[in-house]
């Protein structure tokens, strides 16, 4: 028999794994980004069914998603890079489906091509947007929130697993036979008036429908569906072309109401979908039952505490146990209900024999009501532990009434006790779900809260707590280059290490994210502490085997103790995440103690930073320039732009204090594009004001070269100033280039197209030499001034200075010296062909005032 061939065997594979593959050649006429992105563009606009594989692809992603599509297949083009995207996929007239693909351009002698796979992760994101829903809802309800904005959170789930297809709502069945929208947040309000009320006798809508036979009841067109005659119209109206009606069921299977979803499409939903709405509408029934409990378990308290004869009646009503006792609470006479459920017999109960079938652990308590009831004759209710015949116990809660005879004299007490385990077992769960973490099944951040609050109140004489955040190293580069899937499982694994690591009877918690907590008791202080994260860092470190690939984690630790006379419980973990903070800038991979000074530095920061954000509208920058002068004649050829901060309080703040935190928060783009502008305005009339040619020199931030706005900031500079692009020079930085080379090349070809110069600042202090700097156009490098200082001037720097110097001009480029301070260097600089310098020897930087003064006295001597 014939073995299939080997393109045979891979599309099986591939087939069988769930992917799907793209081979497709192209013509050269791709040959950039630019050219790729409109080409693309237009094949979304031209492909028709029938073409290529990539064609019929790009004819079915959603509109919303192409550009981003178009974009990845132009980098796969211009660069042969692998690419990596989601995107949302058009399926037949109405599905829509989540993608994620991977490929990369190949190149052929002959032809060129694309070659991708993808694989379906549309049930993946449908059910994450299922559980999420679930999860808040279960919080929510937890804590005591409003039913309308706990089921919002369940539609809000039920839309977003659909891709935005879908609007939902909930609606409840009342006493009445009605059906009333207790959450419909997504769908127009006139709608709404239309519908609430609706008869479910009727066959007015697919909710009555729905609701009336307990089963889905699905509309795919209401446009042609008869029992959407009475409503077809306002549906319509609103762009509402199909409804999907699923019931709302309790656990006895009682029809509670329904969870409605209206497509925007003529549509069905798909086995995956109707799967993760049914799992929706059993939330809403665990909530909207618990609901319905709580308002009807209100409605009985308030019923008993105005009429005690009926508390009897209620009681029997419910299927309860009912009991009576003497004034002492003693049974005195056999009790069938009681002696059936516990196997207790008379003689057995008889007395307050009856509280040995009670739980050993809730007796006290239970024992300290019957106390009471001694003396004060009002009604009472406990939760309490009781053993039935088969040994299991189960949670009753009981009722209590005091029963008077005619002259108001206590002749016995009457009560019923209720069977409530599954709604303790019920809350237990929500209340697990809501404090603990659902991947690592670590308490969460509500947790811990309430943990330390009441720890804090029994640390033992003389013992301190440690509170420690780590935070795992280079995380967010295992998720973008692995998969959430594979961060996740590294999260589990992490987690069981922390807790096996840990003595016990300390706390380890996950905030969120790749953060955990550590609560620790430490009998000998910081030794302690420092024991006990040395061996948490260790078992941190060990290799694990995540999904078949070896890792090798580590993490950034901060801890703080307490009690310390500086820190209140408010700021532990505040103070813990300041000293994870500086452990991560110092490299990552250590531990570190909390101290007031970094609190202090970080309060300092803080309030610098909120001053530096409206510093630019306030006007309190001022630019300073420091010449540069031209060795050959001793002229003044140039200036630095060097920006100063003029603080209302502080008085003038050097950029070294405030860069870095504009650089961090993003504000170094606005400050940048105001630096050129005034830069270039200040120079070009300065140079018209004295009629000397001066090169503008200035500073353009990492930060910066990221900012899609740079050239066009450079462009309005130039255009507004009236100065010419080769007087302007912007100097960049070596590891600023080299962060991301793909992106540098294309913005340094771009500013070379403007006309502008471009310089190398503080050269030897980076990653770069002069073999790397072939690849980019510079005009200028820049020494920086550690060459210079005091002791550089050896032979072997003035070597290296000589030799920069000339592979510099045999690559074009001018070489300026920074930071030149004593005539000596100036010398050795002149010798080895330096072609200018700067620095305290010349002039300090100065207010443009007096700039041209300088320049003017220069060229006279």
């Amino acid at each position: 028999m014939a073995q299939p061939d080997l393109q045979s065997r891979l599309a099986f594979t591939l087939k069988s794994a769930g992917l799907l593959e793209w081979y497709v050649e192209l013509d050269d006429s791709l040959n950039d980004a630019r050219a790729a992105v409109e080409a693309v563009t237009h094949a979304l606009d031209a492909c028709s069914l029938g073409s290529t594989s990539l064609t019929e692809f790009l004819e079915h992603i959603h509109p919303e998603d192409r550009d981003g599509v178009a974009e990845h297949v132009a980098i796969a083009l211009s660069t042969g890079d692998e690419v990596r995207f989601e995107c949302r996929v058009l399926v037949g007239d109405t599905g829509v489906q989540t993608v994620s693909v991977m490929g990369r351009s190949t190149a052929h002698p002959e032809f060129r091509s694309l070659h991708f796979i993808s694989q379906d992760v549309t049930d993946c994101r449908r059910s994450e947007a299922i559980a999420k829903g679930q999860m808040r809802a279960l919080e929510l309800a937890v804590v005591g929130a409003p039913l309308a904005e706990v089921l919002v959170e369940l539609t809000r789930s039920a839309q977003e697993q659909s891709a935005g297809v879908i609007r939902a709502a909930i609606m409840r069945l009342d006493e009445d036979g009605k059906l009333r929208f207790i959450e419909a947040s997504s769908l127009p309000d006139d709608f709404v008036r239309s519908l609430d009320g609706m008869d479910t006798g009727s066959n007015e809508t697919s909710c009555s429908v729905s609701v009336r036979t307990g089963q889905p009841s699905i509309t795919e067109d209401i446009d042609t569906d008869p029992k959407w005659q009475q409503h077809r119209a306002k549906a319509l109206e609103h762009g509402l072309h199909a409804c999907w009606s699923t019931p709302i069921l309790s656990t006895e299977r009682e029809i509670m109401g329904t969870i409605a979803c209206y497509s925007n499409v003529r549509s069905v939903p798909s086995a995956v979908e109707q799967e993760g709405i049914t799992l929706l509408a059993n939330t809403a029934a665990l909530v909207v039952q618990r609901d319905r409990a709580n308002r009807a378990r209100a409605k009985a308290e308030q019923r008993m505490a105005t009429n005690e004869r009926r508390f009897r009646g209620l009681v029997k009503a419910t299927n309860s146990l009912t009991w009576a006792t003497s004034p002492a609470v003693d049974i005195i006479e056999p009790q069938s209900e009681w002696s059936e459920f516990t196997g207790q017999t008379f003689e057995q109960a008889c007395g307050k024999g009856w509280l040995d079938a009670v739980h050993p652990e809730d007796r006290p308590e239970l024992e300290e009501v019957v106390g009471e009831m001694h003396s004060v004759f009002t009604n009472k209710r406990a939760e309490y532990r009781v053993r039935r015949r088969d040994g299991q116990y189960r949670y009753m809660s009981g009722h209590a009434v005091p029963i008077f005879d005619e002259r108001g004299n206590i002749k016995e007490w009457s009560g019923g006790l209720t069977d409530i385990t599954d709604r303790k077992q019920a809350e237990h769960r929500l209340n697990h779900l809501a404090t603990h973490d659902a991947l690592t099944g670590l308490p969460n951040r509500t947790y811990l809260n309430d943990h330390l609050r009441e720890l804090v109140n029994f640390i033992p004489e003389g013992q301190q707590l440690m509170i420690m955040l780590i935070d795992l190293d280079r995380f967010k580069e295992v998720n973008d280059s692995m998969g959430h899937g594979y961060g996740d499982v590294l999260l589990v694994q992490i987690a069981h290490r922390l807790r096996q690591a840990l003595p016990t009877g300390d706390l380890v918690a996950r905030l969120g994210g790749d953060e955990f907590v550590v609560v620790a008791h430490l009998p000998d202080g910081v030794r302690s502490a420092e024991l006990i994260a040395t061996d948490l860092l260790r078992a941190i470190q060990l290799p694990c085997d995540v999904l078949g690939t070896r890792y090798h984690p580590s993490a950034s630790m901060g801890m703080c103790l307490y009690p310390n006379p500086d820190t209140t419980i408010d700021e532990l973990l505040q103070h813990a995440d300041i000293a994870m903070y500086r452990a991560k800038d110092a490299g990552g991979t250590r531990i570190q103690f909390f101290s007031a000074e970094m609190s202090i530095e970080t309060k300092n920061r803080m309030a610098l930073e909120l001053d530096l954000r409206d510093a630019l509208e306030r006007d309190e920058f001022v630019l300073h320039y420091q010449p540069r002068i031209r060795l050959g004649d001793d002229m003044a050829c140039g200036v630095e732009a060097l920006i100063r901060w003029n603080h209302p309080t502080k008085g003038l703040i050097p950029p070294n204090a405030f860069i870095p935190i504009a650089e961090a928060t993003g504000l170094i783009c606005k400050i940048g594009s105001w630096v050129l502008r005034q830069a270039c305005a200040d120079i070009q009339l300065l140079v018209e004001r004295i009629g000397i040619d001066l090169v503008l020199s200035v500073n353009v931030s990492p930060v910066q070269l990221k900012s899609p706005t740079l050239c066009s900031d450079v462009r309005h500079a130039l255009e507004a100033s009236g100065m010419k692009a080769s007087d302007l020079e912007l100097e960049l930085t070596e590891s600023g280039l080299i962060e991301d080379t793909d992106t540098s090349h294309q913005l340094l070809r771009e500013l070379c197209d403007i006309g502008v110069r471009l310089a190398i600042d503080d050269f030897g202090t980076g990653y770069a030499g002069i073999a790397y700097l072939r690849q980019y156009p510079i005009d200028v490098v820049k020494l920086d001034r550690s060459f210079l200082g005091p002791s550089s001037g050896t032979d072997s720097t003035m070597d290296f200075i000589k030799a920069v110097t000339e592979m510099c001009h045999s690559l074009g480029m001018r070489v300026v010296a920074e930071g030149v301070e004593d005539s000596n260097m100036l010398q050795q600089l002149v010798r080895s062909s330096c072609d200018e310098a700067q620095g305290y020897l010349f002039a300090q930087p100065m207010p443009l005032s007096r700039l041209d003064d300088f320049i003017i006295d220069r060229q006279a001597s």
